[in-house]
Parts: C-alpha cells; structure tokens; sequence
C-alpha cells in the first residue's frame, strides 16, 4: 500500500495558470511546471480543481502544457475524476442521481429574471442561472423552495455577481457538494489528514478550502479577497491560511515554503 506524505492541490484559473488580470514574473509558468513535474517524481498526489467541467480544465491545462495530475475536480466539486477522466465512485454514489435540468427549468420558468445558462457550464449535479433581477433573501427562498419541490435529494446553491454584467449567478449543488467536501474525500480516500493536505487558491470561492484545515495559501494575485482570508484567519478555529506576495505559481511555491512542504 502507498503511503503519502502529503497532497497538493490547487485551483488552475488564476492559480497555476497565470490567466488573470495581473502580470505574471519572467520564468513563471516554467517554475510551475518544473514545481509540478517535482512533486510527480517525488510521489505526491498533484490535484487539480476547476469550477467548470473536466473538458475545458483540460483544454486550458494542455494549453499551459501544465503535467497530468493524479485527479481532478470539476464544476464546483460536484465531480472527481481520476487521470484517465474516469469518475471516482465513491463520490459519484455521494452525489446521488443526477439533476434532471428540464424539471428544475420548469419550476424556475414563472420568473422572468430566471436565464438558464449556456450547456457547458451545467454538470450532472450542477445546475446553473443567471438572475437579473435584485436578489435578497426572499428571492432565495423562493428559488430554495421551488428547486426542491422537483429534486429528490437535499441541495444547496451559491451565488455571485458578475461584475462584467451585474447579474446574479446560481448554481444549485448536492448539499453533499463543494470543492473542500471534494478535497476531504480524496484526502480520507488516500489516508491522510487535511493537516498533510496543501491547497492554494486564487479567489473567494477558494475561502472554503482555506478554512477547512488544510495548509492553506492564496496566491498575490487574489489581492481582491486576501482582506477577507485574512480575517478568516483570525477568527476560524481550523483556518490555516498564509498570504503570498507572489503572483500565480510563484505564489504557489512561496506558500509551500511556508509550510516547509518544499526547500
């Protein structure tokens, strides 16, 4: 049996891809990929996460010619799959049966605010809108309310504004769902406490993760929300969060420094 000394694991968009609105340093993507192709040679597990599906995380993955990692999760951390693109079973039987998306559209359809996002963007267990109209909390008991009527098991949703159009994104999930209860299956599957886990994330839909145990770093770039880890740091018992100076992969390697994962 394969016994692991730790797990990396990190978001792509804005994190090992330097694809954001900052400049990444000269030599940064070759650091991250040498970084990469390091813990692959050494025998950790490298996972790779992405809010959307497995498809297009690997189109911006091949175009960054970043390594093949051990697993991936995708859409939200409604899906884990293996190297191949196999789906890992026993998160497949947590999720439950997959969302049929013309009910939901239909016990959605008598708001006019409601648009059903394009087909790339929905997965088996996420279901995803765009709401253009004010949302507050009486807007998200209606949706709640509704979306649960027409789906057997128990579901949660997220929402955030776009800032390039101002409308309201949902995505309705398993309850069951999400990037850091993904993260603590892979690890629980590989023997090894969220203590012996790194995670790096670029954004506050990384916060969760963050603050969930593991060795935890935002990246430099993330400027926006580094405020808010901060503050989570602070005062969430579990967080364990160190703030990089460095942008993308640098950032990367700065905070695993930190934790002494890597001299």
């Amino acid at each position: 049996m394969q016994i692991y000394t730790f797990l990396f694991a990190s978001e792509l968009d804005g994190v090992l891809l330097p694809n954001g609105t900052r400049t990444a340093a000269a030599g940064c993507l070759e650091r991250t990929w040498q970084l990469l192709e390091r813990l692959k040679a050494a025998n950790y597990p490298v996972v790779y996460i992405a809010d959307h599906h497995l498809s297009l995380a690997r189109e911006s993955q091949g175009l960054f010619k970043l390594p093949e990692p051990e697993y991936w999760i995708c859409n939200l951390g409604t899906e884990i799959h293996d190297s191949t693109g196999k789906p890992e079973e026993g998160w497949a039987r947590a999720m439950g049966t997959p969302f049929d998306k013309k009910l939901l559209l239909d016990a959605l359809r008598g708001n006019p605010n409601v648009t059903l996002r394009a087909d790339e963007e929905q997965g088996p267990h996420k279901f995803s809108f765009d709401y253009s109209g004010p949302v507050d909390d009486t807007v998200r008991t209606w949706i709640s309310t509704r979306a649960s009527q027409v789906v057997s098991e128990k579901i949660r949703f997220i929402d955030s504004v776009e800032e390039s159009s101002g409308l309201t994104s949902f995505d309705l999930l398993p309850a069951a769902a999400g990037k850091s209860q993904a993260l603590g299956h892979l690890a629980e599957k590989l023997g090894l406490p969220r203590t012996r886990v790194f995670f790096s994330g670029g954004g506050e839909g990384s916060l969760d993760i963050l603050t969930s145990g593991v060795c935890g770093t935002l990246v430099g770039n993330a400027d926006a929300v580094q405020g808010r880890a901060r503050e989570l740091a602070e005062t969430v018992e579990s967080a364990r969060i160190t703030l990089s100076r460095d942008y993308y992969g640098d950032g990367v390697i700065e905070g695993l420094r930190a934790y002494d994962l890597i001299s």
